[in-house]
């Protein structure tokens, strides 16, 4: 992040000083949960466009995962999705992913299941709250290019809907151009630029026209400040890196000898790189008894 000459006086935000390239887009998961946990304006405007809700509606957000800004991440907030519960009547499970995974579709599964299981003990089962995963994601899923799909439990015939209460919603930053008329009323199309712009000036362009785009460059800007914070965005791009590394290796040995040993260079790689287990089970979708058998074998 580059400053021209600062402007001193208040009543201009300091992000209008800012030009150049960002050092990290909102497309970062660290970056992403830091803003969305810091700016409740800004997670409340997403959930509102997600959901096609008012802000009126929304009466309640409480984050039920929160991490502690800046620290290095421990083995089980290495999933930076977002948990929140929604008016204390719904739960939402929110997930950045722009690396493509092939596994997605599984990995939002079990998700959706872990929340979904939210009953007290003794409960009724009729109590447990309707539970959404959301998967903001840059890579094509399926055949059929949606910009925002919704997918849920049905019949598949009569397609009359199992149970209300589980779901699942994908938004393709790369099929904004198939936004509906009813997206674009919920500004998804604008949520898309945010995510993805790369400078400063788009940054402060999209301000110029959206109060959610001046939180967005408020946010990025005071988190940018702190040195902590940019420290573990940096270990999540690297860990990014290396998981594809890992797993391109890992394929393109799978195709020479076989799928048992490219699994095998894929569990290698990541214990070479220092990953638990249970990190190398959740994040290449391979069953934890594979991993633990490979690393007894060998």
């Amino acid at each position: 992040m580059t400053h021209t000459q600062l402007n001193t006086d208040p009543d201009i935000p300091k992000y209008q000083n800012a030009t150049g390239k960002l050092e990290y887009s909102l497309t970062n998961d660290y970056m992403f949960r830091a803003v969305m946990q810091n700016n409740e304006k800004m997670l409340r405007g997403l959930i509102g466009s997600l959901l096609g809700l008012t802000q009126d509606e929304i009466l309640s957000v409480e984050l039920t995962n929160p991490i502690i800004l800046g620290n290095a991440l421990g083995e089980k907030e290495l999933i930076l999705d977002l948990k929140i519960n929604l008016n204390r009547e719904r739960v939402l499970n929110i997930e950045m992913q722009v690396a493509k995974r092939e596994d997605w579709p599984e990995r939002s599964l079990i998700y959706l299941c872990r929340i979904f299981d939210n009953l007290k003990s003794g409960e009724d089962y009729s109590n447990v709250l309707p539970c959404l995963h959301i998967g903001i994601i840059d890579f094509d899923l399926f055949e059929d290019k949606e910009f925002y799909a919704k997918y849920r439990l049905m019949n598949v015939e009569s397609h009359s809907v199992y149970t209300s209460k589980f779901g699942i919603n994908v938004l393709n930053l790369r099929q904004v151009e198939q936004a509906t008329e009813e997206d674009r009323r919920n500004k998804l199309d604008l949520w898309v630029r945010l995510f993805k712009a790369k400078t400063w000036e788009e940054l402060k362009m999209l301000a110029e026209t959206s109060d959610i785009a001046k939180e967005a460059a408020k946010s990025i800007y005071a988190v940018s400040e702190d040195e902590a914070i940019k420290l573990q965005c940096e270990a999540r791009e690297r860990y990014e890196r290396d998981w594809a590394s890992s797993y391109s290796s890992g394929r393109r040995t799978g195709e020479k000898v076989g799928i048992k040993e490219g699994v095998g260079s894929i569990i290698k790689s990541a214990l070479s790189n220092g990953k638990t287990p249970e990190e190398i089970a959740e994040f290449n979708g391979i069953p934890l008894d594979e991993v633990i058998k490979y690393i007894e074998q060998t």
